[in-house]
């Protein structure tokens, strides 16, 4: 009985700390800030498209993806519209910032939307450019114990706070945009990070940049999203807010002057736009497909918001072949049946996805890991990404081994024409649980151009192929009935079959056993 008062007291004691004091800027804010435009206009080398026509330019390269924001950023006249479901405090997220605050400060409009999941961290940053006369920030399904026990606030009201905005996009000037699978964070540009994500995007210009204008106006003017001055807590007075100001610019100004962001400087993207001979391809049609903001806050059985119909309509038009690229691939339900459906209309189906050793949410395995039997027994043929690792002179033994590669890419492509691109996994969180984007465009050449692409890590030096095989150690006992998932790689130019989840020891493999026995599937 005690316990459960001492309880009621502490609760409201809690919600009185997690709420927000209105956030306060100084008199002066950011000065007086002349429109200086010294960085304007697109060097896109696209001519002058066909009405009602849209042309591409794939960024796979790590270094070209972050050269691409910056370019817009940097080169935008009028509006920044930027949505993304993990802005991170680190190099790559204070450098983006900075660079948007730098656009602000020469007249650019800039709109910024974020998933509150991970924002936190970056509470004085957010205050800080929200003082900004041209820049207007909004979280996006917030924590209303954001500050305090967030986490438990997460477990106790997961069927709202579980579902997140997991959309990623990038709009300058309406004129030009990029979507795909890639946040804001030093892993997903930066070689030397810990973990770095295979993963790709794509830079649109034409038709298609006014209905992803469309969707992020839809979402920045939805009752999901919040200004950040009603969330954000804090005073800050001329001098505290002249030193934040100065600190984060000098952070900046130093990456900027390191051999990581010369390299970006010096990458592919950036050296063809300053030379106005970027590539684009002109696509026959392309459609921008999206989940509606009040997705997080209906019934995940609710379909009417949902863009997973659109899938579902790819598979079942597609007579050839089909290709999906998924980091998180659960295949549960009806997805199952239609990848049947398309078997036996003689669709050839390959599956690349991550294995336990590469992936970054290894509970993910465990939901996937039982559709393996009935994926290979109706003919997929199923491949897993091997935890590559990459190397850095000047590196401890034990700092190389750590280092890995991870795949995060989010691709379709379907009888080599159609191109299906976004933030969106093959599982049932991105259909019934986060918002989603997804860019559909068909186009022979880019599809071929991206499959091309694929081709080149398609092979046994970069991946597990999986079978279902008779496993040997039961034969040798005389039970020639024991089959199971078998992972065949090349090793020193040999090829080995691993008959268990290669590159993890006991423990990791012990652990995605009992998590496959929870019902957690539906939060995967």
């Amino acid at each position: 009985m005690f316990v459960i008062r001492l309880g009621w007291m502490i609760v409201p004691l809690l919600f009185l700390l997690s709420c927000s004091r209105p956030l306060t800027c100084p008199p002066e804010g950011f000065g007086p800030q002349p429109v200086v435009s010294t960085k304007q206009g697109y060097s896109f080398s696209t001519g002058v498209l066909p009405e009602n026509r849209s042309a591409f330019l794939p960024l796979e390269n790590p270094a070209d993806a972050y050269a691409a924001r910056l370019w817009l950023v940097d080169h935008a006249a009028e509006s920044l519209d930027v949505q993304y479901y993990i802005f991170k405090d680190d190099r790559i997220g204070n450098d983006f910032l900075y660079h948007l605050l730098q656009a602000a400060d020469r007249g650019v409009q800039v709109r910024l939307l974020l998933d509150d999941l991970t924002t936190t961290d970056k509470d004085t940053n957010w205050a800080m450019v929200s003082c900004h006369p041209r820049i207007e920030v909004k979280i996006f399904n917030p924590n209303p114990w954001r500050r305090f026990l967030r986490n438990v606030a997460l477990i106790l009201d997961i069927e709202t706070l579980g579902k997140r905005m997991h959309n990623k996009a990038l709009v300058a000037d309406g004129r030009a945009a990029i979507v795909g699978g890639r946040n804001i964070g030093d892993e997903y540009y930066l070689p030397e990070s810990p973990v770095m994500f295979i993963d790709a995007d794509i830079l649109a210009v034409g038709a298609v940049v006014p209905e992803i204008s469309e969707a992020f106006e839809i979402y920045w003017r939805s009752e999901e999203s919040i200004k950040a001055e009603k969330i954000l807590d804090g005073a800050f007075t001329p001098e505290s807010f002249a030193r934040t100001l100065q600190n984060f610019r000098q952070i900046n100004e130093t990456f900027e002057a390191s051999d990581t962001f010369e390299t970006i400087e010096r990458s592919a993207f950036m050296d063809a736009a300053r030379r106005g001979t970027l590539k684009f391809t002109l696509a026959d049609r392309a459609w921008f497909y999206y989940d509606l903001p009040q997705k997080v806050s209906t019934s995940k059985r609710d379909n009417e918001t949902h863009l997973s119909s659109r899938i579902r309509e790819d598979i079942e038009k597609t007579r050839e072949s089909l290709i999906l690229v998924s980091p998180y691939f659960i295949p549960s339900g009806p997805m199952l049946e239609r990848l049947k459906a398309a078997r036996k209309r003689g669709v050839d189906i390959t599956v690349v996805t991550n294995s336990l050793a590469s992936t970054d949410v290894a509970v993910v395995y465990s939901g996937y890991r039982k559709y393996i039997e009935p994926l290979l027994k109706m003919g997929v043929r199923l491949y897993e990404v091997k935890p590559m690792q990459f190397e850095k002179k000047g590196l401890k033994r034990r700092e190389r081994r750590q280092r890995r590669m991870s795949l995060h890419t989010k691709l379709i492509i379907a009888d080599n024409d159609r191109l299906i691109m976004g933030s969106a996994n093959i599982d049932p969180r991105s259909v019934k649980l986060n918002t989603e984007y997804l860019l559909e465009i068909a186009s022979k050449p880019l599809t071929t151009e991206v499959t091309n692409s694929l081709k080149k890590v398609m092979d046994l030096d970069h991946l597990y192929r999986l079978a279902w095989e008779k496993y040997p150690r039961w034969a040798a006992n005389g039970d020639d009935d024991f089959y199971g998932p078998v992972w065949i790689t090349r090793e020193k130019n040999e090829t080995v079959r691993y008959y268990r989840p290669p590159g993890v020891g006991f423990f990791k493999r012990l652990g995605i056993g009992l998590f496959g026995l929870l019902p957690l599937e539906g939060q995967l």
